[in-house]
């Protein structure tokens, strides 16, 4: 059988407007996937961001309280607490913190 270049011509077109979306995509999920890999990597090392992330989410725990939980936990244990507080109505999750802190040896003020 013989093919003609005009036939084959608009199937061309349809392959390369189909694979300059993929190449696009594919850059796109590349510089999403480092981002949130950086964002991640930040968390594990920074004890501090850990810090800064809880007073971010949860506003009406002292920010002492959770310093002195991040510094005296890990990372696994902050993972879980952040879950936790997701899940958990506030006003229980800060009871449960502050508890947590005077456990910890946190100076104890009135929570309140």
């Amino acid at each position: 059988e013989k093919y003609d270049s005009l036939c084959i011509l608009p199937i061309n077109i349809v392959n390369e407007k189909i694979y300059i979306f993929l190449w696009f995509w594919f850059l796109l999920l590349v510089f999403l996937t480092f981002f949130v890999l950086l964002y991640r990597l930040m968390i594990i090392l920074s004890p501090r961001m850990r810090a800064y992330l809880l007073c971010l989410r949860f506003r009406l725990i002292n920010k002492e309280v959770i310093n002195t939980i991040v510094r005296k936990s890990k990372m696994g244990d902050w993972f879980l607490f952040f879950m936790l507080g997701q899940n958990v109505d506030t006003l229980i999750f800060k009871e449960v913190m502050h508890e947590l802190a005077k456990r910890l040896g946190h100076a104890s003020k009135d929570f309140a």
